[in-house]
C-alpha cells in the first residue's frame, strides 16, 4: 500500500524557481544508489549489476556480496514538484515526509528557506489552472490588439462574452465604428474603464470597512502565515 504524501512549500530566489527545481529533480531522479564490487571495487549503479560483473571479476573469490557505497535517499520518495508561473519565489514538493523536503534543498543555491507546515490542494489549486483569457476586462476598457491583420491597433471593449471568452471591439482610430470580435487572448489592457460613482450608493469608509468584514480567509488559515 502506498504511503500518503503531503506538499511543502519553500522559498526561493525570485527568478530562480526553475534553477532550484532542476537542482532538486537532478538529487531525486538523476543521481542512483552506488555498488562496489568487493573485490576489485569497482562501481555500479545497481546491485543487479554489481553481481553480473561478480561473477567474472578476475579477483573473485568464494564468496561475497555486493558492498553499498551511497544510497540515495530521495529515490521514489518525492512525487511531484510544483513551479507556478503566477506564484514568484516559491516552489513547491509533494513528498511522502517533511525530511524528504530538507534532505532535497540541502546546498542547493537560490533557496531562502521553507515554509513551515503543510500546504493544501485547495491554497495551490489556483495556480494548477490558468485563469480565464477574459477575467479582469470589462467593457469600456481600452486594449491593444497583439494578434490579427489589427494588431498594434488600440481599441475599446464594447461586449465582453466570458463564456467564450471573446470580446466585441471598436477600434479607436478607424473613421468608422466596425465592431470586430476577437479572443481575449489577443488583447492586452492599456486603460482601464473610468468607474461611474452613483450618488447615494455604498462607498467610502462604509465600503471599506464592508469590504474588510466580507473577507473569505483570514491570514492565521493559510500557511503563508506561517513564515
Amino acid at each position: 500500500m502506498q504511503s500518503k504524501t503531503s506538499i511543502y512549500a519553500v522559498r526561493t530566489t525570485i527568478g530562480q524557481e526553475r534553477g532550484v527545481t532542476d537542482l532538486i529533480t537532478t538529487a531525486v531522479v538523476g543521481e542512483t544508489d552506488v555498488y562496489a564490487c568487493p573485490w576489485c571495487s569497482e562501481e555500479f549503479p545497481t546491485e543487479k549489476d554489481t553481481k553480473t560483473h561478480m561473477k567474472k571479476c578476475k579477483k573473485a573469490k568464494k564468496s561475497g556480496d555486493p558492498k553499498l557505497i551511497s544510497r540515495n535517499q530521495l529515490l521514489g520518495r518525492v512525487k511531484a514538484i510544483l513551479v507556478p508561473e503566477t506564484l514568484r519565489g516559491y516552489v513547491f514538493l509533494e513528498t511522502l515526509e517533511f525530511r524528504d523536503v530538507e534532505i532535497a534543498i540541502s546546498g542547493v543555491p537560490h533557496v531562502r528557506g521553507r515554509v513551515g507546515g503543510k500546504v493544501s490542494f485547495a491554497e495551490i489549486d489556483k495556480f494548477l489552472v490558468p485563469p480565464p483569457a477574459a477575467e479582469g476586462l470589462c467593457t469600456g476598457d481600452v486594449v491593444e490588439l497583439t494578434s490579427g491583420p489589427f494588431k498594434g491597433e488600440r481599441a475599446r471593449i464594447t461586449r465582453v462574452d466570458s463564456a467564450k471568452e471573446e470580446l466585441i471591439v471598436e477600434l479607436l482610430d478607424s473613421p468608422h465604428t466596425i465592431p470586430l470580435r476577437t479572443h481575449a487572448d489577443f488583447v492586452k489592457i492599456v486603460e482601464k474603464a473610468k468607474k461611474v460613482v452613483v450618488e447615494g450608493a455604498l462607498g467610502g469608509e462604509d465600503a471599506d470597512k464592508d469590504e474588510s468584514d466580507s473577507d473569505e480567509f483570514d491570514d492565521d488559515d493559510s500557511f503563508w502565515s506561517q513564515d
